[in-house]
């Protein structure tokens, strides 16, 4: 497979992803964990879904895949699935690292929602900037994963079929499926 991206915006990329890992390492050592909490989540979020755009190409419900509104749970338990079926190059991703992930994930939204409740607003710096140190090498982790998964996706010469067994166990389309029928 080919990139989509030329080499000069790859590249510009590459020295997008070094400034936020330096832009996280400035908000832990300024102790602005907000800050570097969302960060952590964006480099998550930003992976997955890029690793997911790529693989979902022959995928006929690739638009869930697409959508803003599918939750970061749904789309790491979506490679997940594929890497147990080792689809164009996701079997090489570490599933303890994505369970590490989404676990941070839980726990960074318990306290988005936690944040602005008087009961838990003292001492919410201390436990964001603790979720901050967690997250900063799952990001480096998780950096590398997505080099060696592209790595591996582009040395192939054609996308192979997708496996509809996927499909089948996504939550998000049990769901939609199941509007459809009740709508139906």
């Amino acid at each position: 497979m080919k990139p989509i991206e030329s080499h000069e915006e790859l590249l510009k990329m590459v020295e997008m992803h070094n400034d936020v890992l330096e832009r996280i390492d400035s908000a832990i050592k300024k102790k602005q964990s907000i800050e570097a909490c969302w960060l952590c989540y964006a480099c998550f979020e930003s992976r997955i879904t890029r690793t997911l755009e790529k693989v979902s190409a022959l995928c006929d419900e690739q638009k869930c895949l697409q959508n803003p509104r599918v939750g970061i749970s749904t789309r790491i338990a979506c490679l997940k699935r594929l890497k147990n079926v080792s689809y164009a190059g996701t079997e090489n991703f570490d599933k303890q690292l994505l369970g590490e992930i989404l676990s941070w994930c839980r726990k960074r939204n318990t306290l988005v929602h936690a944040l602005v409740t008087l009961n838990n607003y003292y001492g919410m710096d201390a436990k964001f900037l603790n979720l901050a140190k967690e997250g900063r090498p799952l990001v480096e982790k998780l950096y590398s994963q997505t080099t060696d998964f592209r790595n591996e996706y582009y040395k192939l010469s054609e996308m192979p079929p997708f496996p509809k067994e996927i499909c089948n166990k996504c939550r998000l389309l049990k769901k939609k499926n199941a509007v459809k029928q009740k709508n139906g």
